[in-house]
């Protein structure tokens, strides 16, 4: 995962250096989550449906098995799904509903009569059960820069299962299963206490993007500078006057100069119409850029980078704005 980050950071830092007069707008985009829930849905519950499993303690075992801890990982899960602000309240359960397991059940599933009385002891709406956090911890090698060899690790891998329920459904309204990782430094141990902590946090952290809409950094660009008209739309777009902006991309993009303005011009409107939340304008704009600029050039690895992003984008928003009607405001 991390070197495909580094890898389109890269690429995307390589296209800019090239096309010269092109300015980097990085800003927060509300994004949505996987599921949509009922706008009734206003009071959620947290449940910790994990036994209390002792790590075996193994030694000179490459590959180990190792069980979250239920307690914090449903505290940090309901710590962080109040933080987001999207349902009024957020009713946490971190007794152990297991309690009496020695081991984990076939079948992690709450029974039906199990999530209605949940439902109606917490007075509740909806059910999020977290069921297991699963570790699997062994000795691994990464390269860093600057350093002539690989360097050795213990990685873990962390997979949480929680499963969401409604009172009135027979089956989860959802299952996530969202894995991750973590590493030390193979010179520092980490015992066993510590991998259990810091896996079972990261497992109730991982999730809550895929559940709820969230905020995530967008990085886009736009052409500044060459002609009078972009130099100054540059200025409104820094002092966040689009409008005045988009005027001017319109003129220029009118105007007899030469195809290049034309494209960049084009390339930047689409820019605005995005920031609009239109991404069927945004992506009409640029299909107009694509079409003045030649093949093969940075201008064109641009646009068709963007087309990925915006046609992205235009999946999401319709789905956000579903999510979103259970607030009043508009976004």
């Amino acid at each position: 995962m991390k070197r495909k980050i580094i890898f389109a950071l890269w690429a995307a830092t390589s296209l800019i250096t090239s096309c010269g007069s092109i300015q980097t707008l990085t800003f927060d985009q509300l994004s949505p989550g996987d599921i949509s829930f009922p706008a009734e849905v206003k009071k959620v519950g947290i449940v910790n449906n994990m036994p209390v499993v002792s790590p075996t303690h193994e030694d000179n075992v490459p590959t180990r098995i190792l069980e979250g801890d239920g307690k914090i990982a449903t505290e940090t899960l309901a710590e962080n799904i109040a933080n987001a602000n999207y349902f009024e309240q957020t009713i946490i359960c971190d007794s152990v509903l297991r309690a009496n397991d020695k081991k984990f059940r076939e079948n992690l599933l709450l029974t039906n009569e199990e999530v209605r009385r949940l439902a109606a002891d917490l007075d509740v709406d909806l059910i999020f059960s977290f069921d297991r956090v699963l570790i699997e911890t062994e000795r691994a090698a990464i390269l860093e820069p600057g350093y002539p060899v690989p360097i050795e690790i213990v990685d873990a891998k962390v997979v949480p299962v929680i499963h969401v329920y409604l009172p009135s459904r027979n089956t989860p309204l959802m299952t996530v299963t969202k894995k991750d990782s973590l590493y030390w430094y193979a010179d520092y141990q980490p015992s066993d206490k510590e991998i259990i902590e810091r896996a079972s946090v990261l497992a109730a952290s991982a999730p809550v993007d895929h559940l709820l809409p969230h905020w995530k950094k967008a990085f886009r660009w736009y052409y500044d500078g060459g002609c009078v008209e972009m130099r100054d739309a540059g200025v409104y777009v820094r002092e966040n006057d689009w409008e005045q902006a988009k005027l001017l991309w319109e003129e220029l993009y009118n105007s007899p100069k030469s195809g290049k303005y034309k494209q960049r011009a084009a390339f930047n409107l689409s820019f605005y119409y995005e920031m609009q939340e239109d991404p069927m304008q945004a992506l009409a704009w640029l299909e107009k850029a694509e079409q003045l600029a030649r093949p093969g050039t940075s201008e064109a690895e641009l646009i068709g980078y963007y087309k990925v992003e915006l046609q992205k984008r235009s999946i999401e928003l319709p789905k956000l704005k579903i999510q979103m009607q259970r607030f009043e405001h508009n976004f």
